[in-house]
Formats: C-alpha cells, sequence, structure tokens
C-alpha cells in the first residue's frame, strides 16, 4: 500500500514543474527566487542619519549655549561653523538617502512583478490570452467568458497553405505573437 503512494508521488513530481522546465530555466527561477533586498543596508542608512541628526543637533545646541561666550568678547564662528557643517552633512546624506530609498523601491517593484509573473508561468499553461494578461498586468479579474462568441477575423499565416477548416482564428495565429509581445514587454519594461 504504502509502495503504492510512493510509485504515485514519484509520478507527480515527475511531472511537476520542476520536470517541465529546463535546467537553464530552473536556474533562472532559483536565482530570481534567491534575490532579495539586503535589510542590512537600510538598517545601515537608517543609523547613519540618526547619528548625523544627533550631531546636528548638538551643534546647533552647542552654538545657542556659546551664545553666552560671545557676549564676554570670544568670537562665535567656530560653533557655527561647526553647526553649519553638521547640519550640510546631514542635508546631502538625507537626500542621498531618499535617492537610495527610491532606487530600492523600484528594485522591490520589479523583483515583486517578476515573481508574479513567474509564479503565473509556473501554472504550465500553454497560451496566454490577451484577456488574462491585462487583467493580470493591472491587477484585475479577467472578464466572465460568455457563451456567445464575437465575430471571428481569419488572418492567414504566410507559412501555412489555406484551410477550408473555418475553427483557424486571429488567436490561433497570432499565438506566438501575443507570447512574444508579452515576453518584449516584461524585458523592455522589467529592466531590472
Amino acid at each position: 500500500m504504502e509502495e503504492k503512494k510512493e510509485e504515485g508521488e514519484a509520478e507527480i513530481h515527475e511531472h511537476g514543474p520542476e520536470h517541465w522546465f529546463s535546467k537553464w530555466e530552473r536556474q533562472c527561477l532559483a536565482e530570481a527566487e534567491r534575490e532579495e533586498p539586503s535589510e542590512e543596508e537600510v538598517d545601515q542608512n537608517q543609523e547613519k542619519l540618526w547619528h548625523l541628526f544627533q550631531n546636528s543637533a548638538t551643534a546647533v545646541a552647542q552654538l545657542y549655549k556659546d551664545r553666552v561666550c560671545h557676549q564676554q568678547g570670544l568670537s562665535l564662528w567656530s560653533p557655527f561653523q561647526n553647526a553649519a557643517t553638521a547640519v550640510t552633512n546631514l542635508y546631502k546624506e538625507s537626500v542621498d538617502a531618499h535617492k537610495r530609498s527610491f532606487d530600492l523601491g523600484i528594485q522591490i517593484g520589479h523583483q515583486r512583478r517578476n515573481k508574479d509573473v513567474l509564479a503565473w508561468v509556473k501554472k504550465r499553461r500553454r497560451t496566454i490570452r490577451r484577456e488574462e494578461l491585462i487583467s493580470f498586468l493591472c491587477g484585475k479579474a479577467p472578464p466572465p467568458r460568455t457563451s456567445r462568441a464575437a465575430p471571428k477575423l481569419t488572418v492567414m499565416s504566410p507559412n501555412r497553405p489555406p484551410s477550408s477548416d473555418t475553427e483557424s482564428s486571429v488567436e490561433t495565429d497570432l499565438q506566438p505573437f501575443f507570447v512574444s509581445c508579452c515576453c518584449c514587454f516584461f524585458f523592455f519594461w522589467g529592466g531590472a
């Protein structure tokens, strides 16, 4: 009894997504699943900004405190210079941190989109309907399929002789076109 169960599981595993993809495709999928943004980098950026803020606050507080020294004839130039330098460094690092955060957000968005598309591809579907692609990209449910068919436009492939079969449709003839457009779209706009 257990042997039959193990054979059934082995057969399911043999025909699972891992068996369906080529070795190169499995390597690409594994690499895409490993790519994660570094939490350590985010923490370092926050720590650096906090440290610069503390330096700026200390320098400004010292400038305020040293105003008493100015009344005694001492120069405020050095405390002012320290405060100005600290605040300038804080500003520059804040701008850089903002840019890094923005870039990291774009990177995370690309990774999430790629993971969603890869999960969709793993469903082992041979064709992708236009409605499915549009609904997937827009994050909406595809429209319900109606029983009445829309008028079909027959497009002849240059490689295919004219057939008397009336069931050939635009979807059949243009399926490779739709798939290649989908791939080009993700390649061109994916850019990650």
